[in-house]
């Protein structure tokens, strides 16, 4: 569902413009912190995110997503009240390390 803030298109137009430089310097700001980088650079996009999100946040357009989750799939257990977790195993790639979780199909 599409919120409009604001109903003046120009400013939305602008505030959604805005919106694009938020997402792009938190995006930036963030993998800069991971680094531990905190340089000028991290302070440009933190800057950048301080004065474009306000006006984003005031008369940009905002996305809400509706979801039922009611009735038959959405439950984390199945029949025997077992949750779905239940039947995995960790795997991992011995070369790089990385690991995750192998769902079994068949219950034992």
């Amino acid at each position: 569902m599409r919120e409009h803030k604001t109903n003046i298109l120009p400013l939305r137009w602008f505030a959604n413009l805005c919106g694009e430089l938020v997402g792009w310097s938190i995006l930036k700001a963030a993998r800069m912190d991971e680094d531990e980088d905190y340089g000028i650079k991290y302070k440009i996009h933190a800057k950048i995110y301080s004065l474009t999100w306000p006006i984003y946040y005031k008369f940009g357009t905002f996305y809400r997503l509706d979801l039922d989750m009611s009735g038959e799939g959405w439950d984390d257990y199945d029949e025997n009240g077992h949750p779905y977790w239940y039947f995995t195993e960790w795997q991992e790639d011995p070369e790089t390390g990385d690991a995750w979780r192998l769902i079994k199909k068949e219950n034992k």
